[in-house]
């Protein structure tokens, strides 16, 4: 069967967190699988995710903006928006920026 990856994947099996847009945590979610360019995501229920949403890949930490591109029964394949690493979402760090003032 012929390969239609654009991006090599590796096994991954790492903690994740889902945010909304406005950086707010969502919830937390597996990342079974990585590439550049997406990542499939496991341990959540696919319905409740939203089409676009925020993905924090622990223990790294780095953000990625991601878009739904399937959803199956208990996974769903992202790609990642405007590539992979680096593309931090302002909206998490202005909150984070925000409870660190606010002493929570």
């Amino acid at each position: 069967m012929r390969e239609r990856r654009k991006n090599f994947r590796v096994e991954w099996n790492s903690a994740g967190k889902i945010y909304d847009h406005s950086g707010r945590f969502a919830q937390h979610c597996i990342v079974s699988n990585f590439s550049n360019g997406g990542a499939k995501i496991v341990g959540l229920e696919p319905s409740t995710v939203p089409d676009e949403f925020i993905l924090r890949i622990s223990p790294h930490g780095h953000d990625h903006r991601c878009r739904v591109a399937w959803r199956s029964k208990n996974s769903l394949g992202v790609e990642f928006i405007n590539g992979a690493k680096g593309t931090s979402e302002p909206a998490i760090n202005r909150r984070r920026k925000s409870l660190s003032t606010a002493g929570v």
